[in-house]
């Protein structure tokens, strides 16, 4: 696993803020907002992709994946 940071490294409560990339180059914050199973959180000025992520969120909850699904889009 690799972190990738942006700008920032931590936000005011001393989280973390960075990329997650598997061995095998997988994007992990990418491959939850494509399924579904997250929701953008851009924190400026760390905003190297969300442009990327909003187009992966729109994607999903066009297409009713993950939290999007069901009775999730009637909360």
């Amino acid at each position: 696993m690799r972190l990738e940071y942006d700008v920032v490294k931590y936000d005011q409560y001393g989280r973390t803020l960075a990329y997650v990339f598997l061995e095998d180059g997988t994007f992990v914050n990418a491959e939850l907002l494509k399924g579904g199973y997250a929701v953008v959180l851009t924190i400026p000025p760390n905003v190297r992709y969300a442009d990327e992520f909003l187009r992966f969120q729109r994607k999903a909850r066009r297409q009713n994946q993950g939290l999007w699904g069901g009775n999730a889009t009637r909360l």
